[in-house]
């Protein structure tokens, strides 16, 4: 899925609704990470990402992100 079909897919949900990511996969390590006054964290990794599942949790948009090509599960 490109971020073109993301953004495409994000369309449809409430603008009020918050776009939460999951990402948890101890074989990849982080190259750096930051956290802002308000508690948000940006992540910088070396590794092709892509949506494993999409779905609605209370409100909010759900997604997590598994490694690219990653057939291991």
């Amino acid at each position: 899925m490109t971020v073109k079909d993301l953004k495409a897919e994000l369309e449809f949900y409430d603008d009020d609704a918050e776009v939460i990511f999951n990402f948890d996969d101890s074989s990849v390590e982080v190259d750096s990470w930051t956290e802002d006054k308000y508690g948000f964290h940006t992540v910088s990794i070396d590794v092709e990402l892509e949506p494993t599942f999409m779905s609605e949790f209370r409100g909010d948009f759900r997604i997590e992100l598994g490694v690219k090509g990653d057939k291991t599960e």
